[in-house]
């Protein structure tokens, strides 16, 4: 199996003093039933280069889950997850390894090159139709129906000189786009969250990764 690295959303427990990694139990079905091995990264880690080079990793996934650290709030904001993606972001552009974001974690790969996001409405808990380009998922329809979880938004004025958009919703918001001349994606759908993986998204995740349908 590709073995994949995860990140995982913070979660503050403050009547017992905690901070907990935690990740939506349906990434590992998603995963491996692609011929993924996921492997969990602590937000903690603090030799991160060399914590990684252990593991042996062949991609990182950047999940979801909260705003990055500029623009969440001060009761949601988790420096070390912040800490912890910009490292791995790095790590993968000097070893031309890929790496896919959802949601948060596109925004955390748009932030990292530079690009902005804005504040946006009708985007959270619905569904709705996108239009890609032919090469996000190619031999599909170009129009595909996904889920939306997102307050923050991306527009395309502020996408950084070296992303593609390659999928918009209707009120013109970016919901994928690459990162030029290196193996790097997001998304802002979940993957995770359907009742049946969708055959789209089998499509990117072996052809960004790898796996049993590349």
């Amino acid at each position: 199996m590709i073995r994949i690295g995860v990140t995982q959303r913070v979660i503050n427990v403050p009547e017992i003093n905690e901070k907990r990694d935690s990740l939506d139990q349906r990434w590992t079905n998603f995963l491996t039933d692609l011929g993924f091995l996921p492997i969990l990264l602590p937000n903690r880690i603090k030799d991160i280069e060399n914590y990684l080079n252990e593991l042996e990793i062949r991609g990182v996934l950047l999940t979801g889950g909260g705003d990055i650290l500029e623009y969440a709030t001060q009761e949601a904001a988790n420096p070390e997850r912040d800490r912890l993606e910009h490292a791995l972001i790095e790590y993968c552009v000097a070893r031309d390894l890929p790496m896919i974001g959802i949601c948060r974690g596109f925004q955390s790969i748009l932030n990292h090159f530079g690009g902005r996001l804005q504040l946006i409405e009708n985007h959270v808990a619905v569904r709705h139709i996108i239009k890609t380009n032919q090469s996000l998922v190619p031999n599909y329809d170009t129009k595909i129906d996904v889920n939306s979880f997102h307050n923050l938004g991306i527009l395309e004025r502020d996408l950084p000189e070296n992303f593609q958009a390659m999928a918009w919703a209707t009120d013109g918001t970016i919901e994928a786009a690459a990162v030029q001349n290196h193996n790097i994606l997001g998304i802002m759908w979940h993957p995770e969250r359907e009742e049946f993986t969708a055959e789209w998204d089998k499509v990117i995740f072996t052809h960004i990764f790898g796996g049993i349908n590349s």
